[in-house]
């Protein structure tokens, strides 16, 4: 099968989710072209994303310049399926695809907010992205309530056509992974208590909800010395750094860079802080809980599915005092026992292999549809 592919923002949980997803063998026979804006984000994802599976070709970093790639390849060559990964992309490809006879997939990895929508400006973005999208041939959600979202604020897509395939992980890669000394490799105090921060610095990921949490735990006279380690860079890191300056934290913060060993990360850390205001899916909770690493997080939509049933704190989105008070409980507590007893029941929930059969198959079903 050939797939042309798009996408505008090709990093976080999108450049995880290619990663894990089409690295199975359920899509061992297709061939994707991935069109990707800017040089550096198509060479990183190059080295990232499985060969020969994937061919990533860089456009121009406009969304206009990533439209005008799709319509140019449509053009110049015929593919069995265009399948964009987020909202904007979608959007590109549906203009890009007129007078093209192929079919369309949107995969959603965000959610919409009211606030979106409000207002005459509001209320017109609303109807040109109903208007937008209306005729496409199908729309993945990566989770039960990312699906429940995208169907309250697009109406105009009949609901057979969303299809919710919540997201999955290499279970394996966490089951096996062999925790990093994080403590001699950031060259911390051995008694060091360890939080892990993998979020990305965007609003709905929390951060200053953690910062204000870490404030008030030091308020209190935390017994050891404390430390939260972050990755990577872009978002608003300078913003949320700059935050924590303010508060006088910088001592109880580290920064980073990107690391393609989440996983060793994630096993040493005491445990990982998730306190998302809202996720599409939680593939860090996924990788957290496979790995048996005890996390706090959220009762955040999109969040909530994900940490039902396991042993996860879970407080409300925002609220700064619950999370410390889970912070310093399960730092407390050290359960990691109970963390690791579960990893074996996460594996078993979390794997890609069933999310990568189910997208396959809806690929099959689109294409057969359209015949």
């Amino acid at each position: 099968m050939k797939v042309l592919m798009a996408t505008r923002w090709p990093v976080g949980g999108i450049r995880t989710f290619l990663h894990y997803v089409y690295t199975q063998p359920s899509f061992g026979d297709c061939r994707v072209k991935l069109l990707v804006p800017g040089q550096d984000p198509a060479t990183d994802l190059a080295g990232y994303l499985p060969a020969p599976v994937f061919q990533v070709v860089a456009t121009p970093s406009s969304a206009l310049g990533l439209g005008r790639a799709v319509r140019r390849e449509l053009k110049q060559d015929r593919y069995d399926l265009l399948h964009s990964h987020g909202l904007t992309a979608g959007m590109l490809g549906q203009f890009a695809r007129i007078g093209r006879r192929v079919p369309h997939l949107i995969t959603i990895h965000d959610m919409f907010l009211p606030k979106m929508f409000r207002g005459i400006r509001g209320g017109l973005t609303r109807s040109m992205l109903n208007r937008a999208v209306s005729s496409v041939d199908g729309v993945h959600a990566v989770g039960e309530d990312c699906a429940a979202n995208f169907m309250e604020f697009v109406s105009s897509v009949p609901r057979r056509r969303v299809h919710a395939i919540p997201n999955g992980i290499d279970t394996e890669r966490f089951v096996r992974a062999q925790p990093l000394d994080v403590r001699r490799e950031c060259q911390l105090a051995p008694d060091t208590a360890l939080i892990g921060f993998f979020g990305r610095f965007m609003a709905p990921k929390g951060f200053r909800t953690l910062v204000d949490a870490i404030g008030r735990l030091t308020e209190r006279g935390f017994s050891r010395p404390l430390k939260v380690v972050t990755f990577g860079w872009g978002g608003f890191i300078r913003e949320d750094y700059r935050y924590l300056e303010d508060k006088g934290l910088c001592d109880h913060f580290l920064q980073r860079p990107h690391t393609d060993e989440p996983e060793r990360w994630m096993k040493g850390m005491d445990i990982i802080a998730m306190p998302s205001h809202w996720e599409a899916c939680g593939l860090l909770a996924m990788e957290a809980l496979t790995a048996g690493v005890p996390i706090v997080g959220t009762e955040c939509i999109g969040l909530r599915r994900v940490l039902a049933g396991s042993p996860a704190h879970v407080v409300r989105p925002g609220d700064a005092a619950a999370l410390a008070e889970a912070l310093r409980c399960e730092l407390a507590d050290a359960r990691t026992a109970e963390f690791s007893a579960y990893a074996a029941i996460a594996a078993e929930r979390f794997t890609v292999t069933r999310n990568a059969t189910a997208l396959r198959a809806l690929y099959d079903d689109i294409l057969a549809g359209f015949a």
